[in-house]
């Protein structure tokens, strides 16, 4: 075992951790999205194309929130925001988020 070894699980192991977290709270916010989205359904596909998620890139993590359908940028915009559900989802979890990392990383 070379010097630093431990350091490096260590950190490969937080990484791990931070992912489950993300991917954790994203299955939460991708839920509540669903269920609370302030329009009322014609087909379904607008709440049923609602996703969070997170993407994995070389020391990256991308917490994201999104429509799956085109017209999803309307909900979100059109009628001052009477239909928006996906940045207001942001605004709440986005701190809960930050919080849960920092206390991620603190813990030993």
């Amino acid at each position: 075992m070379a010097f630093g070894d431990g350091a490096r699980e260590y950190i490969d192991r937080k990484k791990a951790g931070m992912v489950m977290l993300m991917q954790n709270l994203a299955g939460h916010v991708e839920a509540e999205m669903k269920q609370n989205a302030p329009w009322r359904d014609r087909t379904g596909n607008a709440r049923n194309g609602l996703h969070a998620g997170v993407e994995i890139g070389q020391d990256r993590f991308t917490f994201y929130l999104s429509h799956g359908v085109e017209y999803g940028v309307f909900l979100e915009l059109a009628h001052g925001g009477n239909y928006a559900i996906v940045r207001p989802a942001a605004d709440i979890y986005a701190p809960k988020l930050r919080d849960a990392i920092i206390d991620w990383w603190r813990s030993v």
